[in-house]
């Protein structure tokens, strides 16, 4: 009886450290940029659910470091067409995570529909 606990509690152990361990560690390695910043940065209080900071950021966190939607439509105009920063059906009210996820592989939202050959960071 008293070997069967004991193995209980050093499974739940290992369990337990390779469950924290996964929690911790991002899903996806970051892009380049990002991976260097602390997940605070984008993370805050001002963006929590009930409590929980670790949602996707706010729209406002990211124009923070990366400029308004229309300075980034002007930025990447020219480049794929249509321009992924002004959707002719949302204009600029598409959320950024829509496309951008910094924990996973991005997908261009337009893309649900069309077949944009977008360039995703």
């Amino acid at each position: 009886m008293m070997k069967k606990q004991m193995l209980a509690a050093m499974s739940a152990a290992v369990l337990g450290a390779f469950a924290l361990n996964a929690w911790a560690a991002p899903a996806v390695p970051m892009g380049a940029h990002h991976a260097k910043m602390k997940c605070e940065t984008c993370h805050t209080k001002d963006n929590a659910v009930k409590g929980n900071a670790f949602v996707p950021p706010s729209d406002k966190t990211c124009e923070g470091c990366h400029g308004s939607y229309a300075a980034l439509a002007k930025k990447t105009a020219g480049g794929s067409e249509p321009n992924p920063h002004y959707s002719a059906h949302y204009g600029e009210s598409l959320s950024c995570s829509a496309c951008h996820r910094q924990h996973e592989k991005p997908q261009s939202y337009c893309n649900n529909c069309h077949d944009f050959r977008h360039k995703m960071p």
